[in-house]
């Protein structure tokens, strides 16, 4: 359909009538400013919040809460994702939010949102990634766009001048009856206020609410728009080029061996240390300048590509790269050795971990080198690496590891077993059952369905049949 234009139409006319220009098929000629908001959405969305998740501890009700949100997206989106689309999404968000049905704590707040993200960003479109990453950003932009384009309609000064004589009145009326009633009077003082919001609680609603409508305003954000990008230009200066990055991988290497082979004597070789040295005092000095070391290593790994000139250049940086995993390895041991004296702590396992991710990603780094893939190619799977690593750790009661490997590995820190939390008890109760009693260890039984959690009741349910069970 061909729009009509009549010339000399006045300018009021032509703002009264668009609807004589829209195309009742196509919606030609409809203005962005009549677009339906699912404003009532949001209200409800803030209310399920707030009742799940804001007025009591976290638990099962906040995982309600970002289900509640997902469907409340992707019905925003209802008429532009597809079902293969939409079985995808919602599989990637109930994996994200186990962790948190087992137990609300940081890393499962954060894997459950981050899955959220990404859960939008499938069904927005198929570069889900960069949608997922741009979401935050770009749904603060949509969001100041929405409340500048808002028609904010108040009270006619007729209306409120038709109100102002009954409520003025009528509240001195109710303040007078009140003082003259005791009954009126008892009811107003025993009224539970518990309920009436606080501006604690309204501020917050307005965060929730500033942080969802993003998720209803999807198709209206353009995320998957490509931007337009200069091309990367490996342009030599100075103090990098192929020559500098050729003697700085021979100086590397070097470097890095005579390292090696100190740990190989002293770590596997059994080589005698010099007096007033123990392992434990070697272990602790090199176990995390190390990793920084590899860290470091391994950036540098990545800048030297675009530079390398050759097999021989290639292979300096995969022997640099090998050197670089058996210094990784050489830290886990040394972490080991220091754990064996000094004992398991939440920090220690968080080490062994991270220095197995860093181990993980110099081997990918090693296959990228050799097979001659992109950077990009590497990011990606060392990051999938350490997501996979923080989303498995997530469902690890990492507290009652460290009490039970006190217990039975040693050595035992008394003081340091019994300041844990209540997931230690568990553990303290089928090994050294008495030993805290001073402590006030506790594990909270839930008031609801709300703050349940699924740890939280197996280890309450351990527990009990450990306290069962005859002492033999």
């Amino acid at each position: 359909m061909t729009p009509m234009i009549v010339r000399g139409v006045p300018r009021s006319l032509q703002k009264d009538a668009w609807w004589m220009a829209a195309d009742s098929q196509t919606g030609v000629g409809r203005s962005e400013a009549v677009t339906p908001r699912p404003w009532w959405i949001l209200v409800l969305l803030v209310a399920v919040v707030d009742v799940l998740a804001l007025r009591t501890a976290l638990g099962l009700g906040f995982v309600i809460a970002i289900l509640s949100v997902g469907a409340a997206t992707h019905w925003a989106l209802r008429e532009t994702v597809s079902t293969r689309r939409a079985l995808v999404a919602w599989a990637v968000l109930g994996v994200s939010v186990i962790p948190a049905i087992d137990l609300v704590q940081f890393l499962s707040f954060v894997i459950s949102i981050a899955g959220l993200l990404f859960f939008a960003g499938i069904l927005s479109g198929p570069r889900w990634v960069r949608a997922a990453i741009r979401i935050p950003f770009w749904g603060a932009a949509q969001s100041l766009r929405d409340v500048r384009a808002a028609e904010l309609r108040g009270p006619s000064k007729s209306l409120v001048l038709d109100w102002l004589l009954p409520v003025g009145i009528g509240a001195v009326f109710l303040m007078l009856l009140v003082f003259a009633n005791p009954l009126v009077e008892t009811w107003f003082t025993q009224f539970n206020y518990d309920n009436v919001p606080s501006f604690d609680r309204a501020i917050m609603w307005v965060i929730v609410a500033a942080l969802i409508w993003p998720m209803l305003r999807l198709a209206q954000m353009n995320l998957h728009k490509q931007l337009a990008t200069a091309p990367i230009k490996h342009t030599s200066v100075a103090y990098v080029n192929k020559r500098s990055v050729l003697r700085a991988l021979i100086v590397f290497n070097v470097i890095f061996a005579v390292q090696s082979l100190l740990d190989i004597g002293y770590l596997w070789g059994g080589v005698r240390l010099p007096d007033g040295m123990n392992y434990a005092t070697y272990a602790h000095r090199g176990a995390y300048p190390l990793m920084v070391t590899a860290l470091l290593a391994g950036g540098f790994a990545l800048v030297a590509q675009p530079w390398l000139d050759g097999r021989f250049m290639r292979g300096l940086l995969l022997v640099w790269v090998a050197q670089t995993v058996l210094l990784v390895v050489s830290s886990i041991l040394r972490l080991d050795l220091y754990v064996d004296v000094y004992g398991m702590t939440h920090l220690r396992f968080a080490a062994f971990v991270w220095m197995s991710v860093v181990a993980l990603g110099l081997i990918v780094l090693v296959i990228q080198i050799v097979q001659r893939q992109s950077t990009r190619w590497m990011l990606i799977r060392a990051f999938g690496i350490g997501a996979f690593a923080v989303y498995i750790c997530s469902l690890v009661n990492v507290t009652g590891y460290v009490a039970r490997h006190h217990l039975t590995v040693g050595p035992l820190d008394e003081y340091y077993v019994c300041s844990l939390d209540g997931a230690a008890m568990v553990e303290i109760a089928r090994h050294a059952d008495g030993m805290c009693d001073v402590f006030a260890q506790h594990l909270d039984a839930p008031q609801g369905l709300r703050d349940w959690g699924f740890r939280n009741a197996r280890l309450r349910r351990s527990l009990a049949l450990t306290k069962s069970e005859p002492n033999l």
